[in-house]
């Protein structure tokens, strides 16, 4: 049996220390890692091995990771290429940089082994979708140049037949033949919208047999949202296009089907307009592949930051949340205010009703905090029955007459964790904390932890600001 061979992933990394670290975790996860230093060097190294996924650092000397990553991009196989960027760069603005760039996805330096570990393992699933989308794309292509062969053809036989009585039947053999062997669905519609010639895929694509093909027009039994409209592919061509390409979409028994569509003028031995040859490809398993995709980018993306059972972010993107909001706070003079929540005796509850019960309650409070807080509000689960809310251009005393309002709303829920009826209500106990000058985001949430404690310890269900 054939040893499989390693993925190749290329590491461009000018910090050698954290290049190996990249690399030692890249190769525990069986990939075969090629490094480079620089951008040029990793442009040289990414022709050579062609890996689908790049790591990139963003500050390296000559060619940029920015820069590289557009290079990346803009090449024939880029577009099927995973980018990671690993950089101390943290603005939103150097973030959108990066993706404008080409860049999929986007660390902030120093990255965590096991972060980095997580990520190559979904970025393994997403690279296998782009193998697959590429090879879609492949053979579309591969349809397309049959297409254009098939047309040029079919005007060659049709010039013939009319300009040699004698070669007519020969003629008649050779359209014949390339109807029978054409991949794809395939007929000529005349400029009155009628079916000239078809061939069996066409009809197996329409579910419909010969005797109803015959004499009846295109839209009949091949209808589409494009069928009377100004989007019709032979309108577009008796308005001068010279090819015209849509895709559509069939509601089928099995699901909804995709096909391609490629119409080109069909003309007379005179150059008059004839028709039109359409050529239709069954793309359903490449629009699938490409939603796959695009769902499976969405699924990683939500599942790195969003706590499952709340709905709210999770502790690892408040913790790179939170520092961006203490330095935007520093840098303008802004107001910032921290909320750190408890639900008090959660552990009783769950000990008393079960973990089911209280995952109820945990995703009430999310439902809650979503509901009752502004746009640029930030609440994240912080981890068990704790909850964090980052409130920017907020002083404490405002942020104090928040906690009170998310307190008494959240008390007054009723639960119901048993089938006899039983109904409890739950409180919880905040620490409020504004942002001083030179702060740390470390001694910010420090100083809202202990007034949490301070709340516990004076008896719970309170809200404290010290």
């Amino acid at each position: 049996m054939a040893q499989k061979v390693p993925e190749p992933l290329l590491i461009v990394e000018d910090d050698p220390v954290c290049r190996r670290i990249l690399s030692t975790v890249a190769e525990e996860e069986g990939y075969q890692v090629f490094t480079c230093p620089d951008g040029e060097c990793g442009w040289e190294a990414f022709q050579r091995h062609q890996p689908r996924i790049v790591v990139l650092d963003w500050i390296m000397k000559g060619m940029n990771g920015v820069s590289l990553a557009g290079k990346i991009r803009a090449s024939e196989i880029g577009r099927y290429v995973t980018i990671l960027m690993v950089t101390i760069k943290d603005r939103p603005q150097d973030i959108e940089e990066a993706l404008r760039a080409g860049v999929t996805y986007y660390l902030v330096k120093p990255v965590m082994r096991e972060l980095f570990r997580a990520w190559l393992v979904a970025a393994r699933e997403i690279g296998e979708d782009m193998r697959q989308l590429r090879q879609h794309h492949q053979a579309e292509e591969k349809h397309r140049q049959e297409l254009e062969a098939l047309n040029s053809q079919l005007e060659c036989a049709i010039a013939q037949a009319n300009e040699m009585a004698a070669e007519a039947s020969l003629a008649y053999i050779e359209i014949n033949q390339i109807f029978r062997t054409v991949a794809g669905g395939i007929f000529l519609i005349d400029t009155d919208f009628e079916i000239l010639r078809y061939n069996e895929a066409l009809l197996r694509m329409a579910g419909v047999t010969a005797a109803q093909a015959e004499g009846a027009k295109c839209h009949e039994i091949f209808p589409s949202v494009l069928c009377g409209t100004p989007s019709c592919p032979l309108r577009q061509i008796k308005q001068g296009a010279e090819q015209v390409e849509n895709e559509i979409e069939f509601a089928g028994p099995d699901g909804p089907a995709y096909y391609h569509v490629l119409a080109t003028p069909f003309r007379g031995p005179a150059g008059d307009l004839v028709g039109i040859v359409e050529h239709i490809t069954d793309v359903t398993s490449r629009v699938l592949a490409e939603k796959a995709l695009q769902e499976s980018e969405q699924r990683y993306k939500e599942l790195s930051i969003v706590d499952e059972l709340t709905g709210l972010f999770n502790k690892r993107y408040f913790n790179q949340h939170l520092g961006l909001e203490v330095e935007r706070a520093r840098r303008y003079g802004q107001s910032l205010a921290l909320l750190i929540m408890d639900i008090d005796h959660f552990k009783h509850f769950n000990d008393t009703y079960g973990h089911p019960a209280g995952d109820r309650v945990l995703a009430v409070m999310g439902a809650m905090l979503r509901d009752s807080l502004r746009l640029n509000d930030l609440a994240c689960r912080f981890g068990g029955e704790e909850f964090v809310v980052i409130l920017p251009e907020t002083d404490g005393e405002t942020a104090l007459r928040l906690a009170d309002r998310l307190r008494e709303r959240f008390a007054t829920l009723e639960f119901q964790p048993r089938e006899d009826g039983e109904v409890v209500r739950k409180t919880m106990s905040i620490g409020v904390a504004q942002f001083e000058t030179d702060e740390s985001p470390e001694a910010l949430l420090e100083r809202a932890d202990k007034n949490l404690y301070q709340a516990k310890e004076a008896g719970r269900n309170r809200s404290i600001f010290k």
